[in-house]
């Protein structure tokens, strides 16, 4: 009960800071996720030590912790792990996919699509960024590399922000969903060498997305 407790508190938390529903910079304490939560000190306290260890919360020892500034220098040391994780995956995926897996890739899809329409409630924003995760997993998965799937979904914090704030623009949430749509096609069609470039270039979107980003929102990047 415990252990379900302080994880269930850790994720609570961690979506709140994915979704801005706590802002970076704002100060964070045992005791007000205690209260924010309804649970004691102790999930709260693992939730904040954990966060840290992502580099979602910052500890100063003589005055307290805050939800981390996106670390953009972070974002794209992460986005490069990414990359190289996922684009080393195609010949795996293409050698080994079955139409099974093609219609497990059209369902997140599809689920993404329906969760983008009520992307208002917080709940379905971080949603979005799950079901976005799970269609690239399919990929990691049927190329035998669990291992590189859980280093991509473990080690993406700041990356993940920064997507999930670039789709939260209705422009942007229709590039990803009609990339995936096209993703899908080109393993219908063996066509690994246009799915190649077209992951390459999906994934890019956001070397560029993040300039504009810290222009409309300076206050949520550090300095």
């Amino acid at each position: 009960m415990n252990n379900s407790l302080n994880m269930q508190t850790y994720e609570n938390l961690k979506r709140d800071i994915m979704t801005l529903e706590l802002m970076p910079g704002e100060p964070v304490s045992a005791a007000k996720i205690a209260e924010r939560y309804n649970v004691s000190r102790t999930p709260a306290r693992e939730a904040i030590v954990k966060l840290e260890r992502e580099a979602l919360i910052d500890i100063y020892p003589q005055s307290g912790s805050v939800i981390s500034k996106i670390d953009v220098d972070r974002a794209e040391q992460e986005w490069f792990v990414r990359r190289t994780l996922e684009m080393g995956v195609v010949d795996g995926l293409f050698e080994h996919v079955t139409e099974a897996d093609i219609e497990t890739m059209r369902e997140f899809n599809e689920n993404m699509r329906r969760v983008a329409a009520k992307m208002r409630d917080p709940g379905m924003i971080y949603e979005y960024l799950m079901c976005d995760n799970e269609f690239h997993t399919v990929a990691y998965i049927v190329a035998g590399q669990k291992l590189a799937s859980e280093l991509a979904s473990n080690s993406m914090t700041h990356y993940n922000r920064i997507r999930l704030l670039i789709d939260m623009e209705n422009v942007n949430k229709d590039r990803t969903l009609n990339a995936h749509s096209q993703l899908i096609k080109c393993i219908e069609q063996k066509d690994k060498e246009s799915y190649r470039t077209l992951l390459y270039k999906h994934i890019s979107y956001f070397k560029s997305d993040i300039e504009e980003l810290m222009k409309s929102k300076p206050e949520l990047f550090m300095d």
